[in-house]
């Protein structure tokens, strides 16, 4: 995608805990000009209408909620990761993608789940990333943490909740529907001591990048060539594309103004009872037969993931047992392993019973929509 040569500087006010994207008065108005039309925020709320609800949820404004989701759904898991020229892009499955996985923020309320808080600047995917020589994390950049052009995200302290991440084995980070290969939440703690973070999130040239993730380590875990898109503006609302050696995607600069507001706006009770509802539903609709082979998926992935944590630590103390010679550090290596092993099938055993209460919480209420 070509960019214009003027420069531009944003400013970001972080208050009350919501992000504000303010141009500076140096902006020009031309700012995105080759990404395709202005769009104003009457027409994102129009847009995204019918694949969700609006509300009002303090301190951010108007935020949405998905409803055409599947069951556990979490953003930025229904499609796949490209290497472009904007670094690691998000290429999403749904049609309305194109907005809430390059603008604004993701965030997770206890009450209706994933919202989306509205924003103005593109990016080819707003997450942070952690990564080992087993697995591949990423997790949405939440909604009161800052941007900063000239630095990156600024976390001033604060951290980016378990919850929030969606892990995978590294060898299958580039599988064209990476859900199919995405471990259960219940895995995040224990896979977050276990990996480092990276976030990378600047400004070059007027666009922003994302490069938390070295593409030769990538194609080292996933032994394959890693191929590299050139994006471009498409010029309509649609999905981003894959033609060629091009991703086309619609990406207008956004001129946020404030005086419309979504035509149909519930308030946070009616959400959080809509959602419900669709949750049970799409539980519910399951046969019994469907809902086992899904929950049985899940148990092979975590037993898998699982022996393959204790294979590795038991490498690593082989690695560094060979490289000592004394009878006694060999000892001490072994002993502190040990306990690493111990703690680590402790928390192994805590993943299984959570997962075991959630799948007994899913067949109860396919059980119970059959009996009626």
């Amino acid at each position: 995608m070509k960019v214009s040569s003027f420069v531009v500087i944003i400013f970001v006010l972080f208050s009350a805990g919501c992000i504000i994207y303010v141009p500076s008065d140096f902006a020009d108005d031309t700012y995105y000009s080759s990404y395709g039309s202005d769009w104003d925020m009457n027409q994102i709320y129009d847009y995204l209408s019918p694949h969700g609800y609006w509300t009002r949820m303090a301190p951010y404004g108007y935020v949405w909620v998905p409803t055409g989701v599947r069951y556990h759904w979490r953003p930025y898991t229904d499609g796949r990761w490209v290497w472009s020229d904007y670094g690691w892009m998000w290429i999403s499955n749904y049609t309305w993608g194109w907005i809430p996985f390059h603008y604004g923020r993701w965030g997770y309320d206890q009450g209706f789940g994933w919202f989306w808080v509205p924003g103005d600047i593109w990016s080819p995917a707003w997450v942070s990333w952690r990564y080992s020589s087993l697995y591949i994390g990423w997790a949405p950049i939440p909604p009161d943490l800052s941007f900063s052009p000239g630095i990156g995200v600024i976390f001033r302290g604060r951290t980016i909740p378990h919850r929030y991440w969606v892990f995978t084995q590294g060898r299958y980070f580039n599988q064209y529907n990476i859900n199919t290969y995405i471990l259960p939440y219940e895995r995040n703690l224990t896979i977050m001591n276990m990996t480092v973070q990276k976030t990378s999130l600047q400004m070059q040239d007027n666009r922003v990048i994302n490069k938390g993730l070295d593409v030769n380590f990538v194609e080292k875990v996933t032994k394959s060539r890693i191929r590299k898109y050139d994006v471009v503006n498409s010029g309509r609302a649609e999905s981003a594309k894959i033609e060629g050696d091009r991703i086309t995607v619609f990406n207008p600069k956004f001129s946020k103004e404030e005086s419309g507001r979504p035509e149909k706006l519930l308030n946070e009770r009616e959400v959080e009872e809509r959602v419900e509802r669709r949750i049970n539903s799409r539980i519910s609709d399951l046969k019994e037969a469907e809902i086992k082979r899904r929950q049985n998926q899940e148990i092979q992935r975590i037993e898998s993931t699982q022996q393959k944590e204790v294979i590795e630590m038991r490498r690593k103390m082989e690695q560094e047992e060979a490289e000592v010679r004394s009878k006694a550090q060999k000892a001490r290596i072994e002993r502190e392993y040990k306990q690493k092993i111990k703690k680590l099938k402790e928390s192994h055993t805590k993943e299984k019973k959570s997962v075991k209460q959630r799948h007994e919480t899913e067949t109860k209420k396919v059980k119970k929509k059959k009996k009626k």
